[in-house]
């Protein structure tokens, strides 16, 4: 049960820190990347945990490392994905209503 305390602190933790790294932060909400974040990160705690990873001593580790660090790259793949995508919508659409 801790370590699946300890995947899903750190996985909202990456999520947050890519967000306030994000330069177009402002052109999605807060919770878009830490809630990717998180479901990557308690997605694959719960695969490895079915795997039988989190019962075998000599793997027990990869259900603490590896839920944060695929939180993260879930959480920048969504950034680079979203932010681009978004910020080119809002442009058009404020290009559309400035002309009436």
């Amino acid at each position: 049960m801790a370590s699946l305390l300890v995947a899903a602190a750190a996985s909202a933790a990456a999520g947050f820190i890519v967000w306030g790294a994000d330069r177009r932060r402002s052109r999605y909400g807060i919770f878009l990347l830490p809630g990717l974040a998180l479901a990557a990160g308690l997605l694959l705690w719960i695969a490895l945990q079915l795997a039988g990873a989190g019962s075998d001593p000599d793997l027990h580790w990869l259900v603490w490392a590896l839920p944060p660090a695929a939180a993260a790259v879930t959480a920048v793949t969504g950034a680079l994905v979203t932010g681009p995508a978004r910020e080119a919508r809002d442009t058009a659409e404020l290009e559309r209503l400035l002309r009436l």
